[in-house]
């Protein structure tokens, strides 16, 4: 059955007679600001010699009359992409504000408005559905581009922000809601003149004060809930006669994407290598196919680290991991690794409220024997929604100090484990494979044959908490997959990562020769200060290789993404589907990765439904980029990476080149020495 596929996105008509702007050099009142990219490109016709005098800002009030503002013809269609998006914008802004509903901005200033949702009964919260209107001109089509993208939902109290702050801090607000306005609330309270009509929206730390849980997990086709959101919303607004005299929408369906912008990698990129055959489920081949590789490494032995009432279920979960269930069949059988428990050197506290003292004391007087290779598993008696702050550092500073003493670690909740062991068995399917991983063993690899490549991976993870976006880069020798080693760094540190990603090329050359081609899977644009490093080592090496650099995302909700409506109704997209979603010349793709293949009648349940990955591909060598062949290997392989995740037999859609350095990055802050010992560096303990 083939694809149709369709953009979420409205087209609209740029104006064919010129229209005119009134602009200023001085800002004059309330006025838009204007960087110099977006200065008219017949601006010199109003302000002679200024191209010469270089100003950053002019100011504009747009279309509208101003006192002291000077009338500008422009045909839109020759203007820069940056003005003609910044006035759309403003203009999409004034309507929503006109209808009275909030507007807000995301990181990129797309706008973001927020519709109530009137048959949500709530005492203390009222909700709101999250929208993006992101303006786009001839990305995909010949036209101007409405992007139209549900963002999720947000709840704001009722009560005032002058009531709430009797019982918690304001260092837990963030945003709030002030007479029709968003506004961050510690940047921006200058302009709050009266906080009994301030309200605050939820968030994490809000959450965790007032002890509300969290919203269960919806395990349900999101392509389908995303799109009936937005069909709605489309329906009720951008489709209207009023936005339509805003906005000139010229077609009331979804812009179809275009055949000759799609591609499909190759069905053996689905290929998965176990011991006993070659699959493409891990949920089902894992078990059935075995382990690749079991356990390389000898004399392991297990042991609990535990609370004093927890031995009756430290018995019950022995057992488990021993001889399994009916379906489970124990460690050993299920996962390939042989391991003795060795209760005689347990760790045991008595201190729930604060155990970690004890379970230091206990790590510090540990005698281990340098023939055995240990590995802890902490019942923790925190669970990862844990308010208290302390509380949740306990679990990190565990990890930490096991590490010094070359120790791998397994942390498992208590209470997940206690409320439900029957059920536990499926929890356990995931636990085996992830200390099967850091023994050395092998869950499975890309059935590929081996080239001479080089692929690094740089990841990141922003910790909220302390507003700091932390990197580690974790580095992949060979094309099957194969992990090698990681480096971290504390902060994001241009030097350090050249000196990394330098370091990676230093070592592999030696024993490899030179490589094929050395790719690089980076979190985000990379900037010509951190690719300068790597140019100048292949340079000293002497590598007449291509480098390839690809940027990769994992597509917000505020995105572009693409719905098949000829299947079954389900609305996804074939997995390993790439649609080129640049103008000429831009190499960008989106990448789709599920559990639907050529041959799949149904959607499996309990499955993934992911959401596409964004890859833009670059090379310091313009030319490199020429082989179409090249680009489709290049994303074969991102889609091939993905498929090596080994925390969870759950397919995922982004590759473990980003995935597993952003593991390392919002574990690594919390220990207390900022640093991952030796060890940590040599093993995959992160999983």
């Amino acid at each position: 059955m083939s694809q149709e596929l369709y953009f979420n996105i409205i087209t609209f008509d740029l104006p064919d007679k010129p229209i005119t702007f009134y602009l200023s050099k001085e800002k004059i009142g309330n006025a838009q600001k204007l960087y110099k990219t977006k200065f008219p490109t017949n601006i010199e016709e109003l302000f002679p010699g200024i191209k010469e005098e270089n100003p950053d800002f002019i100011y504009t009030s747009f279309i509208y009359e101003k006192e002291g503002y000077h009338p500008l013809s422009l045909n839109l269609k020759e203007q820069p992409t940056d003005l003609i998006k910044h006035y759309y914008n403003w203009r999409i802004k004034k309507f929503f504000n006109s209808i009275k509903k909030l507007v807000g901005q995301n990181f990129v200033n797309d706008n973001q408005i927020w519709i109530g949702n009137r048959s949500y009964q709530n005492k203390s919260f009222a909700q709101y559905y999250k929208f993006t209107v992101k303006v786009q001109i001839k990305e995909v089509s010949e036209y101007g581009e409405l992007v139209i993208s549900y963002d999720g939902m947000a709840k704001v109290f009722k009560k005032p922000i002058s009531e709430i702050i009797k019982h918690t801090s304001t260092t837990n607000l963030n945003k709030v809601v002030y007479k029709m306005r968003l506004l961050k609330y510690h940047k921006e309270k200058e302009f709050i003149d009266d906080n009994t009509k301030a309200f605050a929206i939820l968030n994490n730390d809000l959450r965790n004060a007032f002890k509300i849980k969290p919203e269960p997990k919806d395990d349900s086709n999101k392509y389908i809930g995303y799109k009936n959101k937005i069909d709605k919303f489309i329906q009720h607004f951008i489709l209207s006669d009023e936005f339509k005299k805003v906005i000139p929408v010229n077609n009331d369906d979804y812009l179809p994407v275009e055949i000759n912008r799609i591609g499909e990698v190759t069905d053996e990129s689905n290929d998965l290598l176990f011991q006993n055959g070659v699959g493409r489920n891990p949920k089902i081949d894992f078990k059935n196919l075995k382990p690749l590789n079991p356990c390389q490494l000898d004399n392991v032995h297990f042991f609990f680290i535990h609370h004093t009432s927890y031995a009756k279920e430290v018995e019950a979960l022995q057992k488990l991991l021993e001889d399994g269930t009916s379906w489970y069949k124990g460690l050993n059988i299920y996962a390939g690794v042989l391991a003795h428990f060795d209760n005689d050197v347990n760790i045991v506290f008595d201190d729930l409220e604060n155990p970690l003292p004890q379970i230091s004391q206990g790590i510090k007087d540990f005698k281990s024997d340098p023939n055995i290779n240990y590995v802890a598993i902490y019942l923790s008696p925190f669970n990862k929604h844990e308010p208290n702050l302390e509380k949740k550092l306990v679990y990190y500073k565990v990890k930490e100090q096991l590490l010094y003493k070359r120790i791998i670690s397994q942390v498992i909740e208590f209470d997940r484990f206690r409320r439900n062991q029957h059920k536990f068995i499926y929890d356990l399917t995931n636990i085996s494979l992830a200390l099967l991983a850091k023994l050395d063993g092998t869950p499975w690899q890309l059935n590929v044959k081996p080239k001479n490549e080089l692929v690094i991976g740089v990841g990141a993870f922003k910790n909220t908490e302390e507003n700091i976006r932390y990197v580690a880069s974790a580095f992949s020798f060979k094309n099957n997959g194969r992990f090698n080693e990681f480096h971290y760094f504390s902060k994001s540190d241009v030097k350090q990562l050249g000196n990394a990603l330098s370091d990676a090329i230093w070592q592999y050359v030696p024993t490899n020769k030179s490589p094929e081609k050395i790719v690089i899977h980076f979190y985000k644009d990379m900037k010509d200060e951190e690719i300068q490093p790597v140019l100048e080592m292949m340079d000293k090496l002497q590598l007449p290789c291509p480098l390839f650099v690809l940027n990769i995302n994992k597509t917000k909700s505020q995105d572009i993404i693409a719905f098949d409506q000829n299947w079954n109704g389900e609305l996804i997209p074939m997995s390993g589907t790439y649609i080129n979603i640049g103008p000429k010349g831009e190499y960008k793709y989106l990448l789709f990765n599920n559990l639907r293949y050529n041959n799949t009648v149904k959607y499996p349940s309990h499955s993934s439904y992911s959401f596409p990955i964004k890859l833009k591909i670059s090379s310091p060598t313009p030319e490199a980029l020429n082989d179409s062949k090249m680009i489709r290997k290049l994303i074969e392989q991102v889609y091939q990476f993905s498929r090596l995740y080994w925390k969870s037999l759950r397919q995922q859609n982004v590759p473990i080149t980003i995935k597993y350095p952003e593991m390392v990055a919002e574990i690594a802050p919390r220990f207390e020495s900022k640093e991952i010992p030796p060890f940590g560096q040599e093993t995959l303990w992160f999983l």
